[in-house]
């Protein structure tokens, strides 16, 4: 399929073990590892630019569309990113596991790693209005957010959605998409399903 690649494990949830955007085979070699610690098998995808969208379907039905955001921090040029980290977390409606409705952004290698690659620490001032992801995925269980936009999906992808789920046989199922929109026709915009939960 080409370079960039994802490599995910089959049976992993919350984002776990998965990297995205692999560009070469060592680091081909490092998110195998990484993925073979979730589980046995592991999943090689085409790397796909674009939103996260998760699509639930109960009874064959589109009942709900949300367009997810990873953990994120907005600088404001005085304070360091671990204040910033702390200062989202101290929002009431967030906590550990699923206790509330969104849960602390945890500091863990994924968020060091994105640090690293923009020169940053934990420590370093983020310049004003300048958004930090901390997360390459956008799961809730890392901290990330969803907005609504069930009203705002192509009527394609309403039947897509659906199809899916019929044809898997699941009468409750989250579907995960990458795309630029979900106002367009999926088939049309270069998105892709990238799972069914």
């Amino acid at each position: 399929i080409g370079y960039p690649i994802v490599l995910k494990p089959v049976n992993g949830n919350h984002g776990r073990g998965i990297t995205t955007n692999v560009r070469n085979w060592d680091d081909a070699i490092v998110a195998m590892i990484a993925a073979k610690k979730i589980s046995r098998a592991v999943i090689c995808e085409k790397f796909v630019t674009g939103f996260d969208y998760r699509l639930l379907v109960i009874n064959y039905k589109l009942i709900a569309a949300a367009k997810r955001t990873p953990a994120a921090i907005t600088g404001d040029g005085v304070h360091t990113v671990k204040e910033l980290i702390d200062s989202v977390n101290s929002d009431p409606r967030r906590g550990y596991g699923h206790e509330k409705v969104l849960t602390a952004i945890k500091v863990d290698d994924m968020t060091m790693q994105l640090l690293h690659e923009k020169n940053l620490s934990l420590e370093s001032v983020v310049p004003k209005d300048e958004i930090l992801y901390l997360k390459t995925t956008a799961n809730l269980s890392t901290g990330g957010t969803a907005t609504d936009i069930t009203d705002l999906v192509h009527p394609y992808n309403v039947f897509m959605a659906e199809r899916i789920a019929r044809i898997i046989g699941l009468d409750i199922c989250g579907i995960d998409i990458m795309a630029p929109d979900l106002t367009t026709p999926l088939n049309e915009n270069g998105g892709a399903v990238l799972e069914v939960n």
